[in-house]
């Protein structure tokens, strides 16, 4: 199996452990454990599941869980998606 298949097969295991009412929590989980934050209380479990992600793979992750939240009817997430993908975006190509 080739890295970029493992790596999603991972992704893929993460994303199944994330019930549809935990999204909004994924999300800002995921964006403070790609700042270095601990996570603590509530959000220790999905620390665990991000705990072998590599930042690629959280960077995934959070726009995955972003698209999931908006499908869900969730607008204001879909906007943050848009904000932090469109810094990222202009941050890659500077």
């Amino acid at each position: 199996m080739t890295r970029h298949q493992q790596s999603f097969e991972r992704l893929s295991r993460v994303l199944e452990c994330i019930a549809d009412h935990e999204i909004g929590n994924a999300i800002s989980s995921v964006r403070e454990f790609r700042a270095g934050n601990q996570l603590t209380g509530t959000k220790e479990r999905l620390a665990s599941l991000f705990a072998d992600l590599e930042q690629d793979e959280l960077t995934w992750l959070e726009m995955v869980l972003c698209v999931r939240a908006q499908q869900a009817g969730r607008d204001m997430a879909w906007r943050r998606f848009a904000e932090s993908s469109h810094r990222e975006l202009v941050a890659f190509y500077r």
